[in-house]
Order: structure tokens, then C-alpha cells, then sequence
């Protein structure tokens, strides 16, 4: 009888420690997958960052262009008026 309980206590004890490397195991993977977890949202942060930085900088040059095009016009209307003044001007000396 006390052979039966020695082997079953081995057996036990042998389980035990199968459970608990295997529990340590898991952890560790567990732990490997935060980290891969913490550095993928590190990446996408600093995408999105950079996206919106991009958008940023695109809307920047949008408005900078928009107002060199009408800077444009607006000489361009002066140069006219100019011109009409100086043939105005012209007519009137002959």
C-alpha cells in the first residue's frame, strides 16, 4: 500500500512540475506578445504622427499656393489698370 501511495505521489509531484514549467512557459510567451503588442502600436503612432504631419505640411502648400495664384491675379489687374491709365494718358497728349 505504501509502495502505491509513493508512486502516486511521484507521479503527482512529476505533473506538478510539468504544470508549472508549462505555466512559465505560457508567461513567457504572453510576455513576448505584449512587447510585440507595445512595439506595434509604437510603429502605428508614429505612422499615424507622420501621416498626419504629411497632411499637415499638404495643406500648408495648398493655402501658400493658393495665395501666390491670387497674389498673381492681383498684379496681373494692377499691371491692366496700369496700362489702361498710360494709353488713357496717351490719347490725351495727341
Amino acid at each position: 500500500m505504501s509502495q502505491e501511495i509513493l508512486s502516486k505521489f511521484a507521479q503527482l509531484q512529476t505533473e506538478n512540475r510539468n504544470q508549472k514549467q508549462e505555466l512559465k512557459r505560457y508567461s513567457q510567451m504572453l510576455l513576448a506578445r505584449d512587447e510585440e503588442i507595445t512595439k506595434l502600436k509604437k510603429q502605428i503612432d508614429d505612422y499615424q504622427l507622420g501621416e498626419k504631419m504629411v497632411a499637415k505640411n499638404q495643406s500648408y502648400l495648398e493655402a501658400k499656393a493658393q495665395k501666390d495664384i491670387d497674389q498673381v491675379k492681383q498684379n496681373q489687374k494692377l499691371q491692366q489698370r496700369k496700362d489702361n491709365e498710360t494709353k488713357t494718358t496717351n490719347r490725351r497728349k495727341k
